[in-house]
């Protein structure tokens, strides 16, 4: 059905999931829990549910293989960008969806696209799960903790988080207009202690500001990361749930940048046993080899024009087979799973189409046959 070149990370596996067996061994978790995220910028496109259904199924595949209670956690990114402008002095601001888009507006995508399916694949796997917004993370003691541990090594840190400046990009928007300077080169560090961390910040519309970091958020200060330095505090602070073993669940082009946060892990003194561990899941491109992109799906760039609509808007998706989209889904991310080199590579969209055409024709439900 598949065919796929061996691999050095398949040559070294049997199954797909042995991938996280030696910190099983190791560590001897009681539970482990599968963590994804998305960010809600736009309708989801066929690579982003792959990444979400791969959560459960291999929740599912896990418990019953190891042996151990598994979970998935949901985390939508209501932090990523709605609108950009330029100011008089030529810096870019920015503010995030959460700030620019009414709640019911948020809530309304959330559910349309991701809890309702969630809900779905957590009643044919039998997986529970949990789902919060960035917006709810940022605010909870336990990141702002971990994110002020990382001010006493800002200069190491943020070469590995920023290589090419060297900067944290510490994004405190202001409580007037909710606008933010995108790359906060001129955001500036005060002061700091264990317990919270006072910036200057210069506003667009409002000028100079100071906004305090506090580990309980009595203010409602919102912190806003860029993407890699948002990754290390969300890695750093699973660390201290020593019980449970955390999978980040993420699409192939991660696995370029995820060696920068591991040297940050290394900078905050964490050994490679003591830090999450991370899945790829297949990466879906087009005829370009480019991913599939929310951001060129919105702006019609030419390499998403040859791509049907079903495949990058899963709205679409459910319209053509509005029974069992999710049982399709479910069905395409168990044929990559069933071998390691089918899992740890990229497909094109064409080669998902000719796969997702045999599922029709074979008329299989998998999980449904087994309840």
């Amino acid at each position: 059905m598949i065919s796929s070149p061996n691999t050095v990370l398949a040559n070294s596996l049997v199954d797909a999931l042995d991938i996280i067996r030696p910190r099983i061994e190791i560590k001897k978790p009681r539970e482990i829990v599968f963590s994804v995220g998305t960010q809600i910028n736009g309708i989801p496109h066929i690579g982003t549910y792959i990444v979400q259904c791969a959560s459960f199924i291999m929740a599912k595949k896990a418990r019953d293989k190891f042996n151990i209670p598994t979970s998935v956690e949901f985390g939508a990114l209501d932090n990523a960008p709605f609108d950009i402008v330029r100011s008089k002095s030529k810096h870019i601001y920015q503010r995030t969806y959460h700030h620019a888009s009414p709640p019911e507006i948020l809530d309304n995508l959330i559910n349309t696209y991701y809890t309702q399916y969630f809900g779905k694949l957590q009643e044919l796997t039998e997986v529970t799960y949990k789902w919060s917004t960035y917006t709810d993370t940022q605010a909870s003691s336990i990141f702002r903790r971990h994110f002020l541990k990382t001010l006493s090594l800002a200069g190491k840190i943020g070469w590995c988080v920023d290589p090419s400046l060297g900067t944290l990009r510490i994004r405190i928007p202001c409580s007037q207009c909710f606008y933010a300077e995108k790359y906060a080169e001129r955001t500036e560090l005060l002061k700091f202690d264990a317990e919270s961390a006072t910036f200057q910040c210069i506003c667009l519309n409002h000028g100079l500001y100071e906004a305090v970091i506090k580990t309980d958020n009595q203010d409602d200060t919102y912190l806003d990361l860029n993407t890699l330095y948002r990754n290390l505090i969300k890695e750093s602070s699973t660390t201290e749930d020593i019980e449970k073993l955390y999978v980040m669940v993420k699409g192939g082009d991660w696995a370029f940048s995820t060696q920068l946060v591991d040297w940050a892990l290394g900078v905050l003194g964490y050994s490679s046993i003591q830090v999450p561990m991370r899945i790829f899941t297949p990466q879906i491109v087009t005829e370009t080899g480019a991913k599939l992109s929310k951001s060129l799906i919105r702006q019609g760039d030419i390499s998403m024009e040859e791509v049907p609509e079903w495949v990058i808007d899963m709205g679409k998706f459910k319209d053509l087979y509005p029974n069992d989209y999710i049982d399709y889904i479910i069905w395409l991310v168990e044929q990559f799973l069933s071998h390691p080199r089918h899992m740890y590579r990229s497909y094109s969209y064409q080669e998902i189409i000719r796969i997702l055409k045999l599922k029709t024709q074979q008329k299989e439900n998998l999980y449904e046959s087994e309840k």
